[in-house]
């Protein structure tokens, strides 16, 4: 088992399923709980209107819709932006724009094609008369 850092304790523990320590995982549950009564007596209201609402951190509210435990809340509220230009980002979790991902992507492709592995030299049959003349040619 992995040891990782709890993502609400920041506490190492050793990581079975969930990055949350089993000390916190009670928390996170109650969490859980609170938000999903939330949107269920409110169900226009969005990311940040729900973590004002019942008091829990925003950041639990976006890895709980980043993990699918919540889907139907919406992130317009929130002040979602791009990580290099600044621009509205796609999604919370993406945290870059369009444009800014296209040009990342184009940025991958064009690393990609010069990372190249050189094809092995194929051996030619015939090219030495013997294993002992082989090695001898190396060897000089």
């Amino acid at each position: 088992m992995p040891l990782t850092k709890c993502i609400r304790c920041e506490k190492l523990f050793n990581r079975t399923t969930t990055p949350i320590c089993p000390q916190c995982a009670s928390s996170e549950e109650s969490d859980f709980d609170l938000i999903r009564e939330c949107i269920d007596d409110n169900p226009e209201v969005n990311a940040e209107m729900v973590a004002e609402m019942t008091g829990v951190d925003m950041r639990c509210v976006l890895r709980m819709l980043d993990t699918g435990a919540i889907s139907n809340v919406s992130l317009s509220g929130s002040s979602a932006k791009c990580g290099q230009c600044g621009a509205p980002a796609i999604s919370a979790s993406k945290k870059l724009c369009q444009s800014c991902l296209e040009k990342l992507y184009q940025k991958m492709m064009q690393a990609r094609k010069s990372i190249q592995i050189e094809q092995k030299k194929k051996v030619q049959v015939g090219e030495f008369s013997s294993v002992r003349q082989a090695v001898e040619d190396k060897r000089k």
